[in-house]
């Protein structure tokens, strides 16, 4: 398939046709990546049916070219060399988002995303970029104080020592029901009464 590369020098002609159809914001954090959406209608397409996929930033400056369906990184900008991927397997699904890595400040900015196919695409997605946020620790609200600790560790064992006592408690009342009383011991082993030795 020829690609009509003179599409290329009339771009503010081609918006003027087929106006903004939609624009996204994406947010990203300095080191990380971040995934610039662009989508054709079309989801289900072929090879010869993706004649050029333009990704630009500010309108000039190249970033990323797909052209029959093959990624060319001809011409594109150095700063984004060896930092912009795309999905292949979704080109066939009307899908030609990218991932920028390595995101830096002056990555900030409008990205614009040319379809060129049966039906012509114009995307701008909005990046900007913000610091990594820092972990934060707990504030010294949320931190139990020592008094607090070792007051909570002292209810516990007293809790502790207390149900061992009622249990041992429990276990000697249990042990003295259970032998006989030392009355009836007494009365047992008690010598025989005077009446009876004279009857015998």
């Amino acid at each position: 398939m020829e690609i009509r590369y003179s599409q290329l020098c009339f771009l503010p002609v081609f918006l003027f046709i087929n106006g903004v159809s939609l624009q996204e914001s994406v947010e990203g954090f300095i080191g990380g990546s971040a995934v610039l959406p662009c989508s054709s209608e079309e989801s289900t397409l072929t090879v010869q049916d993706i004649e050029l996929v333009l990704w630009r930033r500010n309108y000039d400056q190249n970033v990323y070219e797909i052209i029959n369906g093959q990624v060319s990184v001809e011409g594109q900008d150095p700063v984004y060399r060896n930092r912009v991927e795309s999905f292949p397997e979704e080109y066939l699904r009307g899908n030609f988002s990218i991932k920028l890595n390595n995101l830096q400040n002056t990555d900030a900015g409008e990205y614009w995303c040319y379809i060129f196919m049966k039906e012509q695409v114009f995307r701008i997605v909005e990046l900007s970029i913000k610091e990594r946020p820092e972990r934060q620790l707990p504030s010294e609200g949320t931190k139990p104080r020592p008094e607090m600790t070792v007051l909570i560790i002292s209810a516990l064992f007293i809790g502790i020592i207390s149900s061992l006592a009622v249990s041992s408690h429990k276990t000697v009342s249990q042990g003295f029901h259970s032998i006989p009383s030392l009355d009836k011991r007494l009365n047992r082993s008690s010598p025989p009464s005077r009446s009876h030795l004279q009857h015998l």
